[in-house]
């Protein structure tokens, strides 16, 4: 392959799924046709916006010490390159949105949210610089031990960097792999200073803090997966992974440069492929990353149809390796395994035989296409009362719907069984409103209350998930409610339906009303959904359908959270 063949790929290959990059540049693949993932779209605009704002307020703040290159489509690629190697030239302090000149010789491409000069000079006389990617996510985390360099957004000082007691850098080995990716571009173009044992390698992250929380890419901080196998004395095969030793843990260089080699086999293989028959060099694994992928569909069947291990609930990537590497490539082999084949088989993995366990039950689900009631379930084990009310909520940027559904009241009482009682609001609100919203609803509940005390009835009140007792207490900032969430009277059935069900698709509403024989009138139900005919009827379209579907859709919530029981 000449040079000018080479695949040139970008700060996010390392990081990136290596068969999504094959089916990316695999020209016998068919294009994937679809719309664009909201969520993801959504997540894409807020970091756009971020950094726009991190962006001016550098100007603002650095003035003439800032050379801000043009932003895609406000001037062309050479321009745009152009003004970044006259700014690095010129040993500017700080380049935002900088375009480096491709790596030919080592297949690089990439722009830099930030660029620091260090102060240092190269023998050349160039300007060191670091590298500083501006993410929309929190870059520190609690102290843990020692302090990291960590300064505000006006103190891009790294000579004496600023240290924020409570918060060390958070090492993210996605993000240390595209500061790596930089880091490896400005030394080749002469700006950055060749690895040296003992010579920190550092490059930033701006996060949503608003401070730059600084990396160093030279200590070992990322453990693998690799598995060696040797031989004991006696004779007997000796396992040991990289990540459970940690003896053996990675820089992010280290793990850079390993990945990026390994994704540019991968694009070159792929560049090359003539016939689909021929399998592709790398399988396709699920991961967290498949939920925003354009290759979702296509992979997921083509997993399916081996039956892959990764599609057990619990099983990642690493996981998937460990499995592989013991024999255990698909859902069915691990459904399958006995105890003492999980003894034999995982002893000196990374994977303990409790875990191993649990992923047996999860691929047994699988298996079987629903969930399975676990051995130890115990039918008496969700209390019940004699009122009972099934509750949910409702929220897009406030809780605008609180539905309760009167599942189970006394015959002398005047509700009636089966009622819905929704407090909402379709109109804009504001935390006044949702307090007030709060406020009627605790008014009825206690009215309730002190009617079954008084006759001497236990009244329990149900949800599913914390959420709906979180904002009740967040909301309603009262110690009667506290108390009240506190009392055998509040039951949260999410706790008793991960002890009463193996389930291979987590254990949402959903999945376990469903697996209960409830299903929902609507034909596409989903919290997501329910903020789009929200945000709909609050802008007058189709204002009256929206309101009824989201009742309606609301009221099967707590109708499902009564199934369950």
């Amino acid at each position: 392959m000449t040079r000018i063949d080479r695949p040139m790929l970008g700060a996010y290959a390392a990081k990136q799924c290596p068969f999504r990059l094959f089916r990316e540049n695999d020209p016998t693949e068919p294009a994937v046709a679809g719309e664009p993932d909201e969520a993801l779209q959504e997540l894409f605009d807020d970091g756009i916006a971020f950094e726009a704002d991190i962006v001016a307020e550098l100007v603002e703040r650095f003035g003439a010490d800032v050379c801000e290159v043009p932003a895609r489509g406000a001037a062309s690629h050479d321009e745009r390159r152009a003004i970044t190697d006259a700014a690095l030239a010129a040993g500017t302090p700080i380049i935002l949105g900088a375009l480096m000149q491709p790596d030919v010789d080592a297949g690089r491409l990439g722009e830099i949210d930030l660029l620091l000069a260090s102060g240092d000079v190269m023998p050349s006389g160039a300007a060191v610089y670091l590298p500083i990617d501006v993410k929309s996510h929190r870059c520190t985390s609690n102290l843990k031990e020692g302090e990291g360099p960590i300064g505000p957004v006006h103190d891009l000082n790294l000579v004496d960097p600023s240290v924020i007691p409570g918060l060390s850098p958070k090492y993210r080995e996605d993000d240390c792999l595209q500061l790596a990716h930089y880091h490896r571009l400005l030394q080749a173009h002469g700006h950055a200073p060749a690895d040296h044992p003992g010579v920190p390698v550092r490059a930033g992250i701006l996060g949503s803090e608003r401070v730059v929380a600084w990396f160093e890419l030279d200590i070992p901080k990322f453990g693998t997966v690799t598995p060696q196998v040797g031989k004991d004395a006696d004779g007997t095969t000796n396992i040991s992974f990289h990540k459970r030793e940690r003896s053996t843990a990675r820089t992010a260089l280290d793990r850079y440069d390993y990945e990026f080699a390994f994704r540019h086999r991968i694009v070159a293989a792929a560049r090359v492929r003539v016939d689909r028959a021929t399998p592709p060099p790398v399988l396709p694994v699920s991961t967290k990353e498949c939920e925003r992928c354009p290759w979702q569909d296509p992979c997921r069947s083509d997993m399916e149809a081996s039956d892959d291990v990764s599609l057990v609930n619990g099983v990642n990537y690493p996981e998937w390796r460990v499995h592989r590497h013991v024999g255990v490539t698909t859902a069915t082999d691990l459904a399958a395994l006995t105890p003492g084949e999980i003894e034999d088989r995982y002893s000196g993995t990374p994977l303990t035989e409790k875990n191993v366990t649990k992923q047996v039950q999860h691929a047994k689900a699988a298996v079987a296409g629903h969930p399975i009631v676990t051995a130890s379930w115990d039918p008496g084990s969700i209390p019940r009362g004699d009122i009972e009310i099934d509750l949910d909520l409702e929220n897009a940027d406030f809780v605008y719907l609180w539905g309760a559904r009167i599942t189970r009241v006394p015959s002398s009482w005047p509700e009636e069984t089966g009622a819905y009682v929704p407090f909402v609001s379709f109109d804009p609100l504001d935390a006044v409103g949702e307090r007030q919203l709060v406020d009627a609803l605790w008014a009825w509940l206690h009215e309730l209350r002190q009617r079954a005390a008084a006759e001497g009835l236990m009244l329990r009140v149900y949800s599913y998930s914390a959420i709906e007792a979180t904002k009740l207490r967040q909301i309603g900032q009262s110690s009667e409610i506290n108390d009240f969430l506190a009392s055998d009277q509040w039951v949260d059935l999410l706790p008793l339906m991960r002890a009463k069900f193996w389930t291979n698709d987590g254990h949402g509403l959903k999945v376990i009303a469903r697996a209960s024989g409830f299903e929902w009138r609507d034909e596409d139900p989903g919290g997501y959904s329910s903020i789009g005919w929200y945000h709909d009827a609050l802008g007058g379209i189709d204002r009256a359908v929206n309101v009824n579907r989201i009742l309606q859709y609301n009221e099967d919530d707590c109708a499902a959270t009564a199934a369950l029981r």
